[in-house]
């Protein structure tokens, strides 16, 4: 479908490189219930395959085997036909771009879990720039777009309405990361404005790498920042506080309410504790996540006791 925007299909120059990826991620939440997921894929075009798809969890069960609902499922062959942004999926999950980087359905019918969702922008998508040589190496393109999701979902023959804030991504291009990167991908929004950030480092002062504030009605680039942790949690930040200034010269203050979250294995080389977080930027709440994420070799000795959070390794 060469018709759409590039952000909305397959990259039209590729590579032959096995680990190019082309990935969409979008975020779903019920706040009231401290309940966060994700509806995530990536697809592997070299090797015929696909991975992802819904996991939902809260404070009951912060693993894969114990959260309310996981099927990000490995190893699924790429369906005939399939567009980034028009598939189905062996595991049942289907999207489908209905207007081009404004509007999308998701939906979902599989294990007593459905999914009957729609995302709507609510802000221009940003293209991540960064000058970090590993996040450059990881993709060649990556975007983020704030927006509302609203809709339904059953799990085990309850409904709940969905009617939350949404962040989603996509990028394309060689997937290899830096194994020893550190740091923390996160976000906020609100009606009328959101934030993205990356920030890198062991410590508990990170460096920000790139993001974008979008405030009355204009998107920028962060151009520097700091994120500091002020308080931990048992596998990841409890209280965040950041700092930022933007392409335009406007300076940002957020601090962040962070949910003890899901150590999410999806990538085997890493780990990532995925959490709901809860904003306040110029006194008012932006709801989001934090996506704190290190090798996996480093997660292991986090979790046996080896490494404290906030330390060096």
């Amino acid at each position: 479908m060469n018709e759409l925007p590039q952000a909305d299909r397959f990259c039209s120059e590729t590579s032959d490189h096995p680990y190019w990826n082309e990935s969409v991620w979008f975020s779903f939440s019920i706040p009231e219930l401290r309940q966060h997921g994700l509806i995530q894929y990536y697809f592997r075009p070299n090797m015929n395959m696909l991975n992802g798809g819904p996991v939902l969890w809260d404070a009951s069960g912060t693993n894969v085997w114990d959260c309310l609902y996981y099927n990000w499922s490995h190893l699924q062959a790429v369906p005939e036909g399939a567009e980034k942004f028009n598939m189905t999926a062996n595991n049942s999950l289907a999207v489908k771009v209905l207007e081009p980087l404004k509007h999308y359905s998701i939906t979902y019918d599989n294990e007593d879990f459905k999914l009957d969702l729609d995302w709507r922008a609510i802000a221009p998508m940003h293209v991540l720039k960064s000058n970090d040589p590993g996040q450059q190496w990881a993709q060649k393109f990556h975007m983020e777009q704030p927006g509302k999701l609203t809709g339904t979902l059953c799990r085990d023959g309850k409904e709940f309405s969905i009617d939350c804030f949404s962040m989603r991504d996509t990028s394309y291009g060689p997937r290899v990361y830096v194994k020893t990167s550190t740091g923390g991908y996160f976000w906020g929004i609100s009606e009328n404005s959101a934030f993205h950030a990356i920030a890198k480092g062991e410590g508990a002062e990170q460096s920000i790498i790139g993001g974008f504030l979008w405030r009355d009605g204009e998107m920028s680039s962060l151009m520097s920042g700091v994120r500091r942790v002020e308080e931990y949690g048992q596998y990841g930040p409890r209280l965040v506080s950041f700092e930022a200034e933007d392409q335009l010269g406007r300076v940002m203050y957020a601090t962040g309410r962070i949910d003890e979250g899901l150590k999410f294995t999806g990538y085997t080389d890493r780990t990532v504790v995925w959490s709901l977080a809860e904003w306040d930027m110029d006194g008012v709440t932006h709801w989001g996540d934090n996506q704190e994420f290190c090798a996996s070799l480093r997660f292991r000795r986090i979790a046996r006791g080896v490494i404290k959070l906030g330390g060096q390794s």
